[in-house]
């Protein structure tokens, strides 16, 4: 199944990343000045640069600029538009789409752009007639579809709505998003009894499937006037799903008797979420640049969709825009159910950015206003790890493992977080204590294996289960330059200093910028007489941003002070 999806998203993953340009990450938010000059060259470098740096804003603005200088540019008319639309500015975008559909009629992105134009001015029968254009092949037999079946219902032609939805039947992996849609639409044609039938039947057991659908199946029960079928289907979701904050907003919103929300989609809210679905299935393959596009066209048809919202958020934030991200997620609503995460991901957002302090602040209010939920303390832990206060992560992990039932109620990451934070705030057998049970309950966990055997070499300790630790974690991840130097290290604690060269000097092919596996490998290299080498490994390590400690350390060696190397006797 999976397969076969991938089929339909790659086409359009080639397409929109070539289009795009195929904007590498930067490191975070930049910040663009204005040309000096508004001529055309000017304009055109800066948007090329804020492209490269994932800056759509900044990107539209100044590319836009720049063709309206050189309209005759094609290229530029193109990075222009698709600029515009990464920006979410679609009725910017319009005039550009209708001279790209005129030179191509099955342009995607065009084409969605000019219908969107139309529907948001109610235009169906317009956006059909474009949509009709559109080769179903690739990407296009799953938007294509979904598309005319929105879209035949926003002109009420029911059965041409379910006639549409029946061409995405050949490819099993895509029954159950025509059968979900297909519930949406009876919905809104009040035929609740089909669109109960379908969207029960969409995902299988409707407790595990996807949250708008299970969202979707309990509005309608409710819309029958069934408010305990309703009520039951939102706990069991609820059970199966603990940390989701959806149906308990529900169950509360039924204890008060409130109405059920988005009963009944209309035909462009429909189409929006057709588009989130899309994007969705693209960001969960990685293809960020095409799923923040159709996530921008589903926020022009529904903008105040909350998880549409969540979705540009963590699309800016792979892109490491994280100012912009932080933006998305305030624009969350308190009262929303998806305000929890969006507050969770915006603390994540400001550590990222340098403002650890406001991350904090919100992660610590947050644990006090749900006192049975773990997830904040835990981002609490690791953001308190990361700004190296060891002692109060430590202290975060201990609430959130008792909150999760002790210590034998939880998995091995989060004793592996603890056991990291004990050790650096110098409680070795507390820290001991995590790794030994993480190993307990994933016994081949290369990451525990690692840090656990390192830990142990580094304090002369049980060196006969570090190497085998070591080596097991090496044939786990062999691509991991952490891992690789930790087996060389072990190697050159015993004295066994060739064996040592040899891994320390993988590790550096797999970790080439890292100053402690540089240094490493330049106290074996000296250890074997290949001084001339040891100096340069040393100096490469000063040229990585070192710890102060390290720097001292590596300065200390270059100078003349010969590595400590006693090897260990081992009895």
């Amino acid at each position: 199944m999976k397969r076969k999806l991938l089929q339909l998203l790659i086409p359009m993953t080639a397409i929109a990343l070539s289009a795009c340009g195929t904007m590498p990450q930067g490191t975070k938010d930049a910040v663009f000045e204005y040309p000096q000059s508004n001529g055309f060259s000017g304009n055109f470098l800066a948007g090329k640069a804020a492209q490269l740096e994932s800056q759509s804003d900044y990107a539209a603005q100044y590319l836009l600029r720049a063709h309206q200088l050189d309209p005759d540019n094609a290229e530029l008319r193109r990075r222009a538009f698709l600029a515009l639309i990464s920006a979410g500015r679609i009725s910017d975008a319009v005039d550009i789409a209708k001279e790209l559909q005129s030179e191509n009629e099955e342009d995607l992105f065009a084409a969605l752009t000019v219908m969107d134009d139309a529907i948001r001015h109610g235009r169906y029968q317009d956006a059909l007639d474009v949509v009709a254009k559109l080769p179903e092949r690739g990407i296009n037999a799953l938007i294509s579809p979904l598309a005319k079946a929105w879209l035949y219902a926003g002109l009420d032609l029911r059965s041409q709505a379910m006639t549409a939805l029946d061409g995405m039947q050949g490819n099993g992996a895509l029954n159950p998003l025509s059968e979900y849609h297909r519930g949406l639409i009876l919905a809104y044609f009040e035929d609740f009894e089909g669109a109960e039938r379908a969207l029960a039947s969409a995902y299988g057991d409707p407790a595990d499937a996807p949250l708008r659908a299970a969202e979707a199946l309990g509005a309608v029960y409710e819309r029958k006037g069934q408010v305990q079928k309703a009520a039951l289907l939102y706990a069991s979701y609820m059970d199966r799903h603990p940390q989701s904050l959806a149906m308990p907003f529900h169950l509360d919103r039924l204890e008060r008797g409130e109405p059920p929300l988005a009963t009944m989609l209309t035909p462009a809210e429909g189409l929006a979420e057709a588009y989130l679905d899309i994007a969705t299935l693209l960001s969960q393959e990685n293809a960020v640049d095409p799923a923040l596009l159709m996530a921008r066209y589903s926020m022009s048809l529904r903008p105040e969709d909350d998880i549409t919202r969540l979705l540009v958020g963590e699309v800016m934030e792979i892109q490491n825009r994280f100012e912009t991200a932080i933006e998305v997620y305030g624009s969350i609503p308190a009262s929303s159910p998806h305000s929890w995460n969006a507050r969770l991901r915006s603390a994540t957002s400001l550590e990222q950015i340098g403002r650890a302090d406001d991350a904090i602040d919100i992660l610590k209010g947050m644990v006090n206003e749900r006192t049975d939920r773990p997830d904040a303390l835990i981002q609490l832990g690791d953001v308190l790890r990361i700004q190296q206060d060891y002692t109060p992560a430590a202290d975060a992990y201990d609430k959130a493992i008792e909150r999760l039932g002790g210590k034998t109620q939880v998995g091995w990451r989060l004793l592996y977080r603890r056991g990291i934070a004990h050790e650096r705030a110098g409680e070795w057998n507390k820290a001991e204590a995590d790794f030994l049970q993480a190993l307990e309950i994933e016994p081949e966990q290369p990451y525990v294996l690692n840090y656990l055997g390192y830990s142990w070499v580094d304090m002369g300790m049980n060196f006969d289960q570090a190497e085998d630790m070591l080596k097991r974690a090496v044939e786990l991840q062999p691509d991991d330059g952490y891992i690789v130097d930790s087996l060389g290290w072990v190697y050159y604690k015993l004295g066994r200093f060739d064996d040592a060269v040899e891994q320390l000097e993988k590790a550096v092919e797999l970790k080439p910028d890292d100053p402690t596996i540089n240094d490493h490998l330049g106290d074996a290299y000296w250890q074997i007489g290949r001084y001339h080498e040891a100096r340069f490994q040393w100096h490469r390590a000063l040229s990585f941003n070192p710890t102060e400690e390290l720097r001292t350390t590596v300065e200390a060696k270059i100078n003349g002070q010969v590595p400590s190397t006693a090897p260990i006797v081992v009895n």
